[in-house]
């Protein structure tokens, strides 16, 4: 029964693309010199999986584009490939989502009437997606099950994004909250900490996955629980640039803070790292150091 509704739709979409081929032959040949485009039709897989709706297939001939579609909702693409008599013989290659296909096809010239062929798309993506910048705005919030913190990652990659979530099961949240796009590549969620949760730094792990079921949970936003009075105060981690991590470029940036002040550096965490009082070019020095030597010689925020 699936087989023959599948193969229902495979002839319903044939005589679909054969159609709007036809009816839009005049635009495409004169842009060609009258010579016909050539047609393609059929499902796009990547991973042996369908497809999500709206994504792009594209056609090439060399280096050069040569049409594209997007998928729809059933993961059938139909795509007319554009070209003259001197590309005849040609190979056509297909990018699925910008990863090659698996399958290409020839190029043949009509003169009057476009050539229209099944062929399935396939790729295989195993390249994970990039999650950078995590970060927490308030990165210091009271676990009263009210103050809340917005929580903030990019997550690029290669074809598709598919879902972003991160673990709030530690201080009282789901194991999978989902994270939106808010714009750009920005995923964000607002969480707070639920009544009871002790107070510490929490290393929330985020999970991003692409549509070919790719993953990437190598990424963590930091949250610390404080007692009351402490909201609001900048957190003691050291990554005074807020890129995850703790290197040189820390140093630098600290000692450019105080020279330029904000907007132009805003610290994203405490930089008294040397613990004298205030935050001024010794401590970028101390910071660069400590990356250097690390703690044993340079303890960051070392008691005074």
């Amino acid at each position: 029964m699936k087989q023959s509704r599948k193969m229902g739709s495979i002839v319903v979409w044939t005589l679909i693309s054969i159609l709007l081929a036809l009816s839009g032959m005049a635009a495409m040949t004169s842009a060609i010199g009258e010579t016909p485009p050539n047609m393609f039709y059929g499902y796009v897989t990547l991973n042996d999986e369908p497809v999500p709706a709206g994504i792009t297939v594209s056609a090439y001939i060399g280096e050069e584009l040569r049409g594209s579609c997007a998928v729809d909702g059933m993961g059938v693409y139909s795509l007319g490939v554009t070209g003259n008599e001197s590309d005849e013989g040609e190979t056509v290659t297909f990018m699925i989502c910008g990863v090659p296909a698996d399958e290409n096809a020839t190029w043949h010239a009509r003169s009057s009437t476009p050539v229209s062929r099944r062929l399935d798309l396939s790729a295989e993506d195993h390249e994970v997606p990039a999650v950078t910048n995590p970060d927490a705005n308030q990165p210091l919030i009271v676990a009263d099950g009210a103050q809340t913190s917005q929580l903030n990652v990019t997550v690029t990659d290669n074809c598709a994004v598919g879902i972003v979530t991160v673990n709030l099961s530690t201080i009282g949240g789901s194991d999978a909250q989902v994270m939106e796009c808010i714009g750009g590549d920005v995923y964000s969620t607002t969480t707070n900490a639920s009544v009871g949760t002790a107070n510490g730094t929490y290393d929330l792990r985020v999970n991003a996955s692409d549509i070919a079921g790719n993953y990437n949970d190598s990424v963590d936003i930091v949250l610390e629980i404080v007692p009351e009075g402490m909201e609001g105060m900048l957190p003691k981690t050291g990554d005074i640039d807020g890129d995850g991590d703790i290197d040189f470029d820390d140093g630098v940036y600290l000692a450019m803070y105080t020279i330029y002040g904000e907007p132009y550096y805003l610290l994203h965490a405490d930089g008294d790292v040397n613990s004298s009082g205030a935050v001024d070019f010794d401590d970028g020095i101390y910071l660069a150091m400590y990356t250097i030597y690390g703690k044993y010689y340079y303890p960051l925020y070392p008691p005074v």
